[in-house]
């Protein structure tokens, strides 16, 4: 089975207990506008260019066979690769020699996968950890993904996948005898403001919540905190009552933070936020946090910042 990755990260504290790996899927079906990993929301394979590494030698024009390159070595990041002339080629990777331009996604198979997680095997069993699945949404690619937690579960290593829960129950609940933790996100709880924030209606990712609960799915609750855009004390009281209602007792507050912004750059693309006056007020974020977690954790709710 293969599929494409866009990172694989060892030995993580977060995103599941213990020592983790965390293998990032490429595609995503929401198109959430404070996403930290831009590079995982096209299903396919991506161009990066990282201006800051350019020495502005002009090679990559030179050798690009379809002109996709602009040929002002100065040109602003963001204009520099025309994507609909960019056949993916790699003649402009291959020849940079700071290397400033890569692809983003690499096709792997399953036990490609499994033989750089293995190596950290007795890190998993010492630590009580074991693999993660995100992304982008692991769910999108639905059979490399079930055959990634099988393999794991087969070996008795911690399985958990983080989700948004947009697929079909059918699709979800394949995972259910492989899949030890569901770290599920919910950016909104009204229909209307979740389809204008992430281009998707929630009615489904809601209805998958629950049946996951009523299945004894272990699950988390996931929730990023960005303000301004959901954290209203509506949205906030209305997350408490679905997890108290499905017997969840676990939510994790993911703070918002800009550390993916330049990603988008290095795509081609300006970030969404870029002018919403609400964002870089730490303080603010972190007074509203701490409201929150105090909130959820007097209702006997398990509740952490960060996962």
């Amino acid at each position: 089975m293969k599929g494409l990755v866009f990172d694989l990260q060892r030995y993580s504290i977060h995103d599941g207990p213990g020592i983790r790996t965390v293998v990032f899927l490429k595609g995503c079906p929401l198109d959430c506008p404070w996403c930290c990993n831009p590079e995982s929301q096209n299903p396919e394979q991506e161009l990066e260019f990282r201006s800051s590494l350019c020495q502005q030698c002009g090679t990559c024009i030179s050798v690009c066979p379809s002109t996709a390159i602009n040929l002002n070595v100065q040109i602003d990041p963001l204009e520099k690769i025309d994507r609909s002339l960019c056949t993916l080629c790699e003649a402009c990777i291959q020849a940079c020699p700071s290397r400033a331009l890569r692809i983003s996604g690499t096709w792997m198979e399953t036990s490609d996968v499994l033989a750089q997680c293995l190596k950290d095997a007795d890190t998993y069993r010492r630590s009580g950890g074991g693999i993660t699945l995100s992304g982008g949404e692991p769910l999108y690619q639905p059979d490399f993904s079930l055959d990634l937690l099988q393999s794991f579960y087969n070996r008795n290593i911690h399985t958990a996948m983080e989700t948004t829960g947009y697929a079909p129950w059918d699709t979800i609940e394949a995972f259910l005898p492989v899949t030890d933790l569901f770290l599920f996100d919910i950016k909104h709880t009204n229909p209307e403001k979740h389809n204008q924030l992430t281009g998707v209606p929630n009615t489904l990712i809601l209805e998958n919540l629950v049946k996951l609960c009523q299945n004894s799915a272990t699950v988390v609750i996931r929730f990023p905190v960005i303000p301004g855009l959901n954290d209203d004390d509506e949205n906030i009281l209305a997350i408490m009552k679905i997890a108290t209602d499905n017997g969840i007792n676990q939510i994790h507050l993911m703070p918002y933070h800009q550390f993916g912004r330049e990603k988008y750059r290095r795509l081609g693309r300006s970030y969404p936020l870029e002018t919403n006056p609400l964002f870089g007020k730490q303080a603010d974020l972190l007074y509203r946090l701490e409201k929150i977690h105090t909130m959820y954790t007097q209702h006997g709710i398990d509740c952490q910042v960060g996962g």
